[in-house]
């Protein structure tokens, strides 16, 4: 086990229920109804090959394909269970395998919030600062383009974020602005070189990817030629639907879960027939539709709701639940962005979520803000220690020292308390102190002490990154920027 994930580890997981058992059961059902009778449309002519192999019906002219419950099975009966996600060093790993839980940054925004409150176009070196804070938080644990490289060519832009993030961070990577299968073949070389080649590569995937359904129903054909070119070389998949209820899907939840399930079963059944053993990731982000404004809100009750019974339908599965969070509407680290992110997180990682992706953003993901980045990493180890639960075994229960002691209160002193007193969580960032204390200290703000880590973090060393590696990535980036790959 990697340093980092061993301070990520829970344990087995007794996770809440948003369902009963038969509820859950009548979702599944419910999406192999839809799938054999009305289907997908796939827009990948590879896709509809490998489902036409294996029974599914195919209308060529409609790009339709009618799945029937036994190709959806023998999909699921190849999926691996458990993998792992590889840091660009080795002791950022992070295995899921249900018994550990990450927090990671988010993506893809096209501004920044700056500290005196200026909000402006992202640029590369915003990747790069992002990842940075993103490396230095204990509590995060994979970086992504948290915003747009938009200083960077169109065609290499994904490049060019990737080499920010890996330069920046020895964390694991999430791509989320790819685009086409073009853009694959420079990024997996880049992983590979990072890796050591492309064995170690599929051993150690050091990036993977977030590849969006379209709802309702379409897999779109770029999203399905990457998904098989990434697979192939063994980079996992988060396959992440987002239905709007209301507006792409039905604005009841329970309709709105059989949309987004039958969207992740539909895209999981094409990607497994076509490339057995692919790592996916059940992922995805449902959200609502505000019917006053059409506005676009994450972290309403029924959209928190839907990704918890996202979470069971990923055990149901047997697959990591990779849930979508953060997303607040709030334009600024406030009262707002506060009660909404934690709420969610509380919900998603009680239900089961083994990581949770969207930390660093405001405004419904349109702007970055390091406060936020910090800001999330705090409120992450507290809920990591909810969900952490407690201990009961004869040390914990302390039934001899609890005689021992009586009726005195001396238990401070005394070396079970010394023994024990570390595993307690320790703020870093909220207030801990006295009423005069925070005066005398100017009366800091949360958000200010929280970008004062942000900058100590950017004012330190940058994590080491080899220099012949850089150099490769520069002639990687370049090749494909003169169509060369």
């Amino acid at each position: 086990m990697s340093a980092h994930a061993e301070g990520r580890f829970v344990g087995p997981r007794r996770p809440l229920r948003m369902l009963p058992a038969q509820d859950v059961e009548r979702i599944h059902e419910a999406s192999l109804d839809v799938l054999a009778d009305v289907g997908v449309m796939f827009h990948s002519q590879r896709a509809l090959d490998a489902l036409e192999a294996h029974g599914a019906t195919v209308d060529r002219e409609a790009t339709v394909a009618r799945i029937p419950p036994a190709t959806v099975t023998e999909a699921l009966a190849t999926l691996p269970a458990h993998f792992t996600l590889g840091g660009r060093t080795p002791e950022f790993d992070l295995p899921l395998d249900g018994e550990h839980v990450y927090l990671c940054s988010d993506g893809c925004a096209t501004f920044v919030r700056d500290a005196d409150g200026t909000v402006r176009p992202s640029v590369k070196q915003d990747v790069y600062d992002a990842a940075r804070v993103v490396d230095g938080l204990p509590n995060l644990s994979a970086t992504s383009a948290l915003v747009s490289a938009q200083d960077a060519p169109e065609e290499s832009r994904v490049l060019h974020e990737l080499d920010a993030c890996m330069r920046a961070s020895r964390k694991h990577s999430i791509v989320v602005s790819i685009k086409d299968a073009t853009e694959a073949k420079p990024l997996i070389r880049m992983a590979a070189a990072v890796a050591g080649g492309s064995a170690e590569l599929k051993a150690r995937p050091t990036f993977s990817v977030i590849l969006c359904t379209v709802s309702p129903l379409h897999q779109e054909r770029f999203g399905m030629e990457l998904a098989f070119e990434l697979a192939a070389a063994g980079i996992p998949l988060l396959l992440y639907p987002m239905p709007i209820l209301g507006a792409t899907s039905p604005v009841t939840p329970a309709g709105t879960a059989v949309v987004n399930n039958t969207e992740i079963l539909a895209a999981i059944t094409a990607v497994q027939l076509a490339c057995p053993g692919a790592r996916i990731v059940h992922a995805g982000g449902p959200t609502a539709l505000f019917m006053r404004t059409g506005g676009y809100f994450a972290n309403v009750p029924e959209a928190l709701m839907l990704r918890a019974v996202q979470a069971q339908m990923a055990r149901f599965y047997g697959l990591p639940a990779g849930l979508g969070w953060g997303g607040t509407k709030a334009k600024q680290p406030e009262a707002q962005s506060a009660y909404e992110n934690t709420l969610g997180m509380v919900l998603e990682m009680a239900a089961g979520a083994d990581f949770l992706f969207g930390a660093g953003l405001l405004d419904s993901a349109q702007q970055m803000s390091l406060e936020e980045l910090v800001i999330a990493d705090e409120v992450f180890g507290i809920v990591t220690r909810l969900v952490r639960g407690v201990t009961v075994d004869k040390e914990t229960l302390a039934v001899d020292l609890i005689k021992k002691m009586g009726f005195r209160g001396d238990y401070l002193f005394d070396q079970h308390t010394r023994a024990h007193v570390r595993e307690l969580w320790q703020a870093r960032l909220g207030e801990t102190g006295t009423y005069d204390g925070w005066k005398a200290a100017g009366s800091p703000r949360l958000e200010d002490k929280a970008r004062a880590v942000a900058e100590g973090i950017l004012a330190s060393p940058p994590p080491a990154f080899p220099e012949e590696l850089g150099r490769e990535f520069t002639a990687i980036i370049a090749a494909a920027e003169s169509g060369r790959f």
